[in-house]
């Protein structure tokens, strides 16, 4: 037995979580001077103008058990992913949302619309992946909205609702459609046995760099347009600039199976650490996959080593699982990261236009 010692010690330190990093520093209720958040419930309290030169709005919308983050400058618009998988919210609170802190815009399916139906532009639209609770608001973003250009990962996904999306999208005038996916000659699709044809198809790639406004752009750190298992994992990761301070967004990323945030990390997040680890640290973050246990692992964070962690989610069952994870709330506490929420009033005004746990955070020159 004692030759069989040092490997059986080997084994055990092997199984230990590494020595937890350090925290960031705690950021005081409500922000700094520089980095302030405010909760904002229904439409109500939503800033109407765009910001000031030099000043940045990150908008984490209630939408229910989904995600949609809009980005404001004063010369750019973006938006990350607008859906929903509590069917009778969406999709009303995205745009309800829009129309508060963009400006009325379209006709009378517009939350109300505008006057004589004219379009105001989101100059970026991002679909993470094509799943119903990033995308179910989509169709309706681009009928009122003039969006100028909708970036998709490219990965096929055999959907009535995603068939739908890309045929609106190829009846946009003015629209660009980028993927990481291969151009066709024919620039057409087929979902579901029905050809769609795009007139403005161009392809991007990890690494790409996207200039948005002054003083802000955003990096495509991780870009899959091929089908793999899961859809999650074809997730749009972007680095987004504002000003002085960093934005990741992750969309779906995830590290593989449920699993306890000490485990290491696989799939895209393992991939982020391997090739952009100095791309993903940043100031904020969207959690990954709703906080769930698919993502979010420790050294990631650690990576990422955020002060401020975004988690939208909803009342939604998966099975017995509603997210966030409680593991993975307690790993980004434990990380010293301010998390702001959008699911902790579902149940008493699920109902509400614009949603009720919606975050505005500025970011301050």
């Amino acid at each position: 037995m004692e030759r069989f010692v040092p490997f059986l010690i080997v084994g055990l330190l092997a199984a230990c979580p590494a020595p937890r990093k350090p925290p960031v520093k705690p950021l005081p209720p409500g922000g700094t001077e520089k980095l302030s958040w405010v909760r904002v419930t229904g439409t109500d309290g939503i800033p109407a103008e765009p910001p000031a030169v030099g000043t940045y709005r990150i908008h984490l919308i209630d939408v229910g058990t989904g995600l949609s983050i809009l980005i404001q400058g004063a010369d750019f618009t973006m938006l990350y992913d607008a859906g929903s998988n509590d069917r009778e919210e969406q999709p009303t609170r995205v745009i309800e949302y829009l129309r508060a802190a963009v400006g009325p815009s379209g006709d009378d399916l517009c939350a109300g619309g505008a006057e004589k139906g004219a379009k105001l532009s989101l100059d970026h639209v991002v679909l993470s992946h094509p799943h119903f609770d990033h995308a179910s608001a989509m169709d309706l973003v681009l009928h009122c909205y003039e969006v100028r250009t909708f970036w998709d990962s490219g990965r096929v996904h055999p959907t009535v609702f995603y068939r739908e999306l890309l045929a609106v999208i190829s009846e946009t005038a003015g629209l660009v459609y980028r993927t990481a996916a291969e151009v066709p000659p024919s620039r057409e699709v087929t979902v579901r046995d029905m050809r769609v044809r795009i007139p403005v198809w161009e392809r991007f790639s990890d690494g790409d760099v996207v200039k948005l406004g002054a003083g802000a752009q955003f990096t495509i750190l991780h870009a899959e347009g091929k089908p793999v298992k899961d859809p999650n994992q074809n997730s749009i990761v972007l680095a987004v600039q504002l000003g002085s301070a960093r934005l990741l967004l992750v969309g779906d990323a995830e590290s593989g199976d449920r699993k306890d945030p000490v485990y290491p990390p696989g799939d895209v997040e393992e991939y982020l650490i391997d090739h952009h680890k100095e791309a993903i640290r940043s100031d904020i973050l969207q959690v990954g996959h709703h906080g769930s246990k698919t993502s979010s692992r420790r050294a990631f964070l650690e990576a990422v080593r955020a002060s401020l962690a975004l988690v939208s989610s909803g009342p939604k069952r998966y099975g017995k699982i509603v997210l966030p994870d409680r593991e993975v709330i307690e790993e980004l506490k434990a990380q010293g990261a301010t998390i702001l929420r959008t699911d902790e009033h579902d149940d008493v005004c699920i109902d509400g236009p614009g949603g009720c746990d919606s975050w505005v955070i500025t970011i301050k020159p």
